[in-house]
């Protein structure tokens, strides 16, 4: 029973797989691509790039006969804004190094870039808002739900900032947290619902927090109440 209902899975191809096609190919970034952010809420998809090394510019790939979005990049622009819905490219953003991680705060509409020495924060249309010089590098970018704060790996420890002006308002110290002195953070996630934060860390440790940005923001409330008192 169980072999009929495999075959029966193959959909009539003789167990083989149908190998998916893309429905299209974007092309324009000069260098290697090193990260990129999807948003359905917005339509958008945000991809960062390492700037060209003096090579001519790529021929567009096959498409395979569906469309091909194609657009030359400067070979120091970085950092290109596509539109999902046609696969149109929509503007590129004033990064000019090696983009290390992207991301897109949904609910406040901003897009946030960091490269090695630098986090920097746009509109959706592309206007810049504020870049910061971290002490140490930035791995992962992660926005909370609500498009206010945002998490970023910087070197061992998990910063939370205010993504409007990117100024940090907490730093969780992995060494304090229990992992091994100076191992450095390599992945991380942040829950649904803001309520926990996952680090990994080089040394194969896994620290969790709870609750990592639910106080700062009441404590961001309290104090815009008290400034309007």
């Amino acid at each position: 029973g169980g072999t009929g209902g495999s075959s029966g899975g193959a959909g009539g191809t003789g167990g083989r797989m149908a190998c998916p096609t893309p429905l299209r190919v974007l092309s324009g970034h000069r260098g290697p691509l090193q990260c990129l952010c999807l948003s359905t809420e917005l339509g958008l998809l945000l991809t960062g790039a390492a700037p060209a090394r003096g090579a001519p510019p790529a021929a567009s790939p096959d498409a395979g006969g569906e469309e091909a979005a194609s657009v030359t990049l400067g070979p120091h622009e970085c950092v290109a804004v596509w539109a999902v819905p046609n696969g149109r490219f929509v503007r590129s953003l004033p990064v000019h190094e090696r983009a290390v991680a992207v991301a897109v705060a949904h609910a406040s509409q901003r897009l946030l870039v960091a490269t090695q020495r630098s986090v920097h924060v746009f509109s959706v249309s592309g206007r810049p808002l504020a870049v910061v010089s971290p002490d140490h590098g930035v791995g992962r970018i992660v926005p909370t739900i609500d498009g206010e704060l945002a998490l970023l790996s910087e070197g061992s420890a998990l910063a939370v900032r205010r993504i409007s002006d990117l100024q940090l308002l907490h730093r969780y110290d992995l060494e304090a947290g229990g992992a091994a002195s100076g191992a450095p953070l390599r992945a991380f996630s942040l829950s649904a619902e803001n309520h926990h934060a996952f680090a990994g860390t080089a040394d194969g440790g896994l620290t969790i927090y709870a609750n990592p940005v639910v106080g700062i923001q009441v404590l961001e409330r309290l104090a815009s109440e008290l400034l309007n008192l």
